[in-house]
């Protein structure tokens, strides 16, 4: 493998300019910006790199899918997922540059997506230009999905699995994550928990009132506040019946490689001046807590008057947005009915609730030859024993890959925390992308060789 991690580090200037073309390209998919001309040039970089290429039309107009295809060596195929639509920019007050004029600092380059996630879609793009120039021929089949909706929830990607599902399958998938912790460990992640995002309003009056009317009449505001109030108790558990139903137990191994996760209590106290943890968890629980234990939080409150000064005002109408971070084997459409029939027997049909997203939970089972498979790998490149996560708290469309198209799902990327992805001055360390690129590179030459092994992930 010597042969192709040299040509990686040889082409490290071809690379950082590819990765600047992408960068520059907007694809604010929350916003619609860029699309115009995003999903072509990921396609043109694809075909630059020997594939085949289309673009797939999502339903509702939506950013599409580039899917990118080449044969390799041997008849295993591996799927890289990744996305080529970032978040907003916003405040862009705060960044020190342009975030869509790369500019490079020492050994950090900055802009909006260069590390989530045209980092990875970069150093990727360098490992199979590697294996095409040096041996002429990847070492596995290969397929490179692309998607733009990444960003708001992958709203537009179940159908199109549904319809042309059979085109993305493969015998394994490297997800768009991974990379290194705080302790420059090579870090994996197992699966991701669903979501399910709801409004709710209430109206009680056909206009705002004056104040001193709250005397008789009713209140959107409290109104919603007590709706509020039933969904989850002051001790911070989850009220709705049936919510924890089908709640599956983490398997003793999971638990295990929580319990091995660093402590990170420290940081979350100093990064967000936090007082306590919910329930007062201790922190050893903490990691235990964040990975498998669903949530309720009110995202979001708009109601009245809230500028600056006082308005003597009776509100009209109130509204709360909800996310509920969701663990295998919970359903969000199941979630959801279940807090429409709750509000009802609690008296509160008159509170309207709308389903805004639902993905589902998965994971890919973390003993797994294919796990084994990319946790070698990483020991190898990086030089350190891999830190694994069951999961990870966030949300993404890990299910329609792993379940729903059955594939076995490891992580490995470029990621770092110091890469401020999602954040004003977002940036990628030149050794985290050059140790990703590796890593992809030695994962498609070992699954070219052996394979992902006996397919284990998360079940319906």
């Amino acid at each position: 493998m010597q042969d192709i991690f040299d040509h990686i580090e040889g082409h490290l200037d071809e690379s950082i300019q590819l990765l600047t073309e992408l960068v520059r390209q907007p694809s604010v998919s929350s916003q619609g910006i860029g699309f115009d001309k995003a999903p072509g040039l990921v396609k043109s970089m694809f075909e630059a790199h020997g594939m085949e290429v289309e673009i797939i039309p999502v339903p509702n107009d939506g950013p599409p899918v580039v899917l990118g295809s080449s044969d390799g060596e041997s008849n295993n195929t591996l799927l890289f997922y990744t996305h080529y639509d970032v978040q907003p920019t916003d405040p862009l007050e705060l960044w020190e540059s342009d975030p869509f004029e790369p500019e490079r600092r020492g050994d950090r380059l900055f802009g909006r997506g260069m590390s989530d996630d045209k980092g990875n879609i970069a150093a990727r793009l360098a490992a199979i230009r590697a294996f095409k120039d040096v041996r002429g021929k990847l070492p596995c089949n290969l397929k490179f999905l692309s998607e733009g909706e990444e960003e708001i929830g992958s709203r537009n990607l179940r159908p199109v699995i549904e319809q042309r599902g059979e085109d993305f399958k493969a015998d394994a998938c490297i997800w768009e994550g991974g990379g290194r912790n705080l302790n420059n460990d090579p870090f994996m992640y197992q699966g991701l928990k669903g979501i399910l995002t709801i409004e709710l309003r209430n109206r009680q009056l056909s206009g705002d009132a004056h104040s001193s009317l709250a005397a008789i009449l009713p209140s959107a505001a409290w109104r919603l506040i007590h709706a509020l109030a039933t969904i989850r108790d002051a001790d911070e558990r989850i009220l709705v019946p049936g919510f924890y139903d089908a709640v599956k137990p983490p398997s003793p191994s999971e638990l295990e490689a929580a319990a091995k996760l660093p402590d990170q209590s420290r940081s979350w106290r100093e990064t967000f001046g936090a007082g306590r943890f919910v329930g007062n968890a201790d922190t050893e629980s903490l990691e235990t807590n964040l990975l498998f234990h669903p949530t309720a939080n009110v995202a979001g409150l708009a109601c009245g008057y809230t500028g600056q000064g006082m308005k003597t005002v009776l509100p009209d109408q109130a509204s709360a947005k909800m996310d509920f971070r969701l663990v295998p084997d919970q359903r969000p459409r199941d979630i959801f009915q279940k807090i429409r029939t709750h509000l009802d027997a609690k008296g509160f049909g008159d509170v309207e609730v709308e389903l805004m997203g639902a993905v589902n939970p998965a994971r890919t089972e973390i003993d797994s030859p294919w796990v084994q498979l990319v946790a070698e790998t990483a020991r190898e490149v990086y030089g350190r024993q891999p830190v694994i996560a069951p999961n990870m708290p966030g949300t993404g469309p890990w299910y329609d890959f792993g379940v729903t198209l059955d594939m076995p799902i490891s992580t490995s990327g470029v990621d770092h925390p110091s890469h401020r992805i999602h954040a004003p001055n977002e940036n990628i360390a030149i050794e985290d992308f050059l140790l990703g690129a590796k890593h992809a590179a030695l994962i498609m030459e070992r699954f070219g060789e052996k394979g992902p092994g006996h397919r284990t992930s998360s079940t319906e």
